[in-house]
């Protein structure tokens, strides 16, 4: 798959299937929210989708099922993809940004964020490089 710009409802639908996992559109309609989405929606969207080549689909009696072309290909969540665009690759500038703009960091905000970030070099530096 070349790499694409999803729009938020493509990624969800994209991140519901796993592997080579065959779904119908009732299947990710349940999974994604039924009070969220409309059926005809994710309909439409999975046909384009499937147009775009990036799921396959099959008539299966009444209803199609649909599965990824490339199961091996990460798809980038929304959230990667406004990250991406906004901010480059770089985190740091995401992170500064919030803290900026946000008015009302309480020092319990503050404490948390402090855990998240010993977390992430605790994390950092028991993973082993793999060459």
């Amino acid at each position: 798959m070349s790499k694409r710009n999803f729009g938020e409802l493509e990624s969800e639908i994209l991140q519901a299937f796993k592997s080579n996992q065959r779904m119908t559109v009732k299947e990710i309609y349940r999974i994604l929210g039924e009070d969220k989405n409309k059926y005809n929606t994710i309909m439409t969207v999975m046909l384009r989708l499937s147009q775009k080549k990036i799921l396959n689909r099959e008539r299966v009696g009444l209803q199609y099922e649909y599965w990824l072309s490339d199961p091996t290909s990460k798809v980038p969540s929304f959230f990667e993809q406004i990250k991406k665009k906004f901010f480059g690759l770089k985190t740091s500038q995401m992170v500064s940004y919030l803290i900026d703009s946000a008015d009302d960091i309480s020092e319990e905000d503050l404490e948390e964020m402090e855990k998240m970030l010993e977390r992430a070099r605790t994390n950092k530096k028991t993973v082993k490089p793999s060459c």
